[in-house]
């Protein structure tokens, strides 16, 4: 295969969640493969983003403004960017959310959570993928790239987070709050709907020229995390460590190629080998 399979040059990239933790290294790997990039998110970062100070975002990258959850902002999102630049070719939706008790055992978790999850989740992936999709159709191809989790696929071992420090790295509460800290159910629900939502518009979009796929990443290495889980996670993964960022990139930039040309309705994890046993 050709080097130029990957070459994303005159291709139009909108990353939704653009300035996240993931997301901004995701539109820095779309910019690095020749593509213009649109990151579309909240005028605020989130906390694990903002707490990064290796995140910068590539000055290339045009950034808009978005809430996934409002149809009216999604719309003028997209319809913007298409009377811009004409065109969406990739679109990668990297989005999620972290309710205040995000982290608490499942039986004292609030229905408001549990919702919050779901419309950024879910219901902003519809809504974007449906009026992006509706463009796509029109031009007769495209690929969108939906970032799942292997918890959208397999139960989390909660052994591994007992005094782990994540609720204060994520949602700023105090780690005397939470000794012992949970993996929220709505997060492992939406993600596995992702997975079952990038194959049922696969089906849908097949002839459409439109492929959608998705990526399960597992742990990713975040700054400031304590000791403990790393080893703990670590010691679950046949590699023997947390992944990288960029490795996460490289599955999105390769699902967004025509690399990928045949590819659709798949989705790559990238877990070091967590799923495999």
């Amino acid at each position: 295969m050709s080097k130029t399979a990957f070459d994303l040059t005159g291709k139009t990239a909108l990353v939704v969640g653009g300035n996240g933790f993931l997301g901004c290294r995701l539109c820095n790997e779309l910019i690095q493969h020749g593509a213009t990039v649109y990151a579309a998110d909240l005028r605020e970062s989130s906390l694990a983003a903002s707490r990064d100070d290796s995140l910068v975002l590539e000055k290339k990258v045009l950034q808009r403004t978005v809430d996934v959850a409002d149809s009216t902002s999604v719309v003028n999102l997209v319809d913007g960017i298409i009377e811009e630049a004409k065109k969406i070719d990739i679109l990668v939706y990297s989005v999620t959310a972290k309710p205040h008790d995000f982290y608490k055992p499942f039986t004292e978790c609030s229905l408001e959570g549990w919702q919050s999850l779901m419309r950024i989740e879910l219901d902003g992936l519809f809504l974007i993928s449906k009026h992006v999709g509706k463009y796509m159709e029109a031009a007769g191809e495209g690929s969108m790239v939906f970032l799942s989790s292997i918890y959208g696929i397999v139960g989390n071992d909660q052994r591994i987070y007992e005094e782990a420090n994540l609720s204060t790295l994520y949602a700023g509460i105090d780690k005397d709050e939470a000794k012992k800290i949970y993996s929220h159910a709505g997060y492992a629900v939406a993600k596995g709907g992702v997975i079952a939502l990038t194959r049922f518009l696969a089906a849908y979009w097949g002839k459409a020229g439109i492929r959608v796929n998705c990526v399960s990443p597992g742990g990713i290495s975040h700054p400031g995390e304590d000791d403990g889980f790393v080893q703990r996670y670590s010691f679950r993964v046949p590699m023997g460590r947390k992944g990288l960022p960029s490795e996460v990139g490289g599955a999105v930039v390769y699902l967004s190629s025509n690399a990928a040309s045949y590819v659709t309705g798949h989705n790559l994890v990238v877990d070091g080998g967590w799923t495999s046993w």
